[in-house]
């Protein structure tokens, strides 16, 4: 069964290597910012299947979910 809550994601930008890789695989939730370099979040609550991809494919570890452990991606 799915779990359909919301939960705060989280992005550790002091670890991001700017790859755009959230941005291209989750564009409802990530976008670029120009004037930074960096990702930002367009939305601050995700489900987790909304972003589990982008979380393990992510190559610095720098996005999570508040409240799951890593080997839950």
């Amino acid at each position: 069964m799915a779990d359909d809550s919301q939960h705060e994601v989280l992005l550790d930008l002091s670890r991001c290597n700017a790859c755009s890789g959230c941005c291209e695989i989750c564009p409802d939730i990530f976008q670029w910012d120009d004037n930074t370099g960096r990702p930002t979040l367009k939305r601050q609550f995700a489900t987790h299947d909304e972003v589990r991809e982008a979380i393990s494919l992510c190559p610095k570890r720098c996005i999570s979910i508040e409240g799951w452990d890593e080997e839950a991606y």
